[in-house]
């Protein structure tokens, strides 16, 4: 497995959605690839932190619509990736 293939398969190992040999094949990977099992170790713990979070309500629709327009000539001159 390569380094690309195992971000091709990050989210599904993550979420425990591979089957088992594609888990098998990532696992001896990570276990072979300092940069990769860092990899998987921050976005796992980012997950982790990122569903604790308390669901928040709906923005106030001025409050919205003058965030959006602070933000949108920001984004504009960014290039696209």
């Amino acid at each position: 497995m390569t380094c690309q293939e195992l971000l091709d398969l990050l989210h599904d190992y993550v979420g425990n959605e591979l089957v088992i040999e594609s888990r098998t094949t990532v696992e001896v990977h990570i276990s072979g690839c300092l940069q990769c099992g860092t990899l998987v170790h921050a976005y796992t713990h980012t997950v982790r932190v990122a569903r604790a979070l308390p669901k928040c309500n709906p923005l106030p629709a001025a409050f919205e619509a003058r965030l959006r327009a602070m933000i949108e000539p920001e984004l504009k001159d960014k290039p696209a990736e």
